[in-house]
């Protein structure tokens, strides 16, 4: 089902972890609006990146899936209003800096350990959070701005 001009369903969807385990991560009715709010946002996100690529790396996140991939149980995921991506327009922190000065409205803003980005959405209030993870130990912790 096609979303938007450059998004579908199935990318928001779409998890190797859900596959492997045999986990339906099929979007319930009640959260097809926070996706195709998501998607509609993704759209600003390509524009801001000079039209290239997004490639969503992780959508939608059904409870299960969201907790075999370590995922907290807050996450903005299972809501249907985040996405981890890539793109060929640079690295996860040139990605992130090319988005805050776009002025692009977003929940929350992460280079996660500057493998890929992650951004979140509100369809209320856009608090503009912008966090690096890094490992630390072996464990994950949040710096605030890009690192």
């Amino acid at each position: 089902m096609k979303l938007t001009e450059h998004f579908n369903l199935d990318e928001f969807t779409r998890s190797t972890t859900a596959e492997r385990l045999n986990i339906d991560n099929t979007i319930p009715e009640e959260l097809m609006n926070n996706i195709q709010l998501t998607a509609r946002k993704l759209e600003e996100v390509r524009t801001a990146l000079l039209g290239r690529s997004v490639i969503i790396t992780s959508g939608y996140r059904c409870p299960k899936l969201n907790a075999c991939v370590g995922g907290v149980s807050t996450s903005a995921h299972t809501q249907g209003l985040a996405v981890d991506f890539r793109s060929p327009f640079g690295t996860p922190k040139q990605i992130c800096q090319r988005l805050i000065d776009a002025d692009i409205q977003f929940d929350k803003l992460i280079q996660e350990h500057n493998q890929w980005v992650h951004i979140g959405f509100s369809p209320t209030n856009n608090r503009q959070i912008v966090l690096t993870a890094i490992k630390n130990d072996g464990k994950t912790i949040y710096k605030n701005g890009l690192v």
